[in-house]
């Protein structure tokens, strides 16, 4: 039997494992380690990760039939300096300066649990509130491609973006996207499109794509034309041994890369584009 200390010890070990591991974690391989490590049997162990759950800094996953622990989003979690996400009706004591965006659970990609999406978001929030990019700009937009549950959309309008356009061909995450704009009271701003990238011939501010590496790399000519003089670009998606290439491609001409971040194995990158 463990004593307090102890406890909250191991329930520490326990986040920072999730926390930081390159991979999924299954509950079998958290008790195997911990037990031998503390000396206790698996099923203590397992009452702490149980604990955990209940007091929502850890759920259960499924992923191909396989049972997961990771970290939990049932409720407010600050993803970056400023911007929390949180399930609606979660009360959540925030700070004046925080920026509090509701997303619902749904099937679609883009609720925080995933390092691309943190990494996109942080980038968001770089380009808005560590650069010129809204400096004497009246008029700003983003386009956020692949949109999924419109969550980098409605980060970049909270940030001070004027308006936003998500693309997406998924009918699941155009409805998820556009109840969670309404959600944040930002249908009037953001318009979900079911259409391609290539039929579309406007520029922005600011362009956001979670994308995988091929797909960024085959968009590269879209998004420069896409791109207003003085704009930027944030990409996430990318492999950390990916993201030498992603920059050496997009700053060989027309950007410049103005931020770097790395998250398990993941990358989130933004380039500026300089005003002629």
């Amino acid at each position: 039997m463990y004593l307090q200390a102890d406890k909250k010890a191991i329930k520490k070990e326990l986040l920072d494992i999730i926390e930081n591991s390159r991979r999924k974690v299954t509950p079998g391989e958290l008790e195997k380690a911990l037990s031998r490590k503390y000396s206790l049997e698996r099923k203590e162990i397992r009452s702490l990760i149980r604990g955990l759950v209940t007091e929502n800094f850890l759920a259960y996953t499924s992923h191909y039939g396989r049972t997961f622990i990771e970290k939990s989003f049932n409720k407010a979690v600050r993803i970056s300096k400023h911007v929390i996400l949180k399930p609606p009706g979660v009360n959540y004591k925030y700070r004046e300066d925080d920026v509090v965006i509701e997303i619902c659970q749904g099937v679609s990609f883009g609720d925080g649990q995933h390092p691309t999406t943190r990494l996109a978001i942080k980038g968001i929030e770089y380009a808005l509130n560590k650069t010129d990019l809204l400096k004497g700009k009246d008029k700003t937009s983003v386009l956020d491609i692949g949109t999924g549950s419109g969550v980098l959309g409605i980060t970049a309008l909270l940030l001070g973006i004027k308006n936003a356009v998500g693309l997406d061909i998924d009918p699941c995450s155009i409805k998820e996207a556009m109840d969670n704009a309404k959600i944040n009271k930002l249908e009037d701003k953001f318009v979900i499109k079911n259409m391609s990238l290539e039929d579309l011939n406007t520029k922005f501010t600011l362009i956001t794509a979670n994308l995988r590496y091929p797909t960024l790399m085959n968009i590269y000519h879209r998004l420069v034309k896409m791109t207003e003089a003085g704009g930027a670009v944030v990409l996430s998606g990318i492999k950390s041994d990916e993201a030498i290439s992603v920059v050496d491609l997009y700053t060989e001409k027309h950007f410049e890369c103005k931020w770097k971040e790395f998250e398990k194995d993941w990358a989130g990158i933004v380039f500026s584009k300089p005003s002629k």
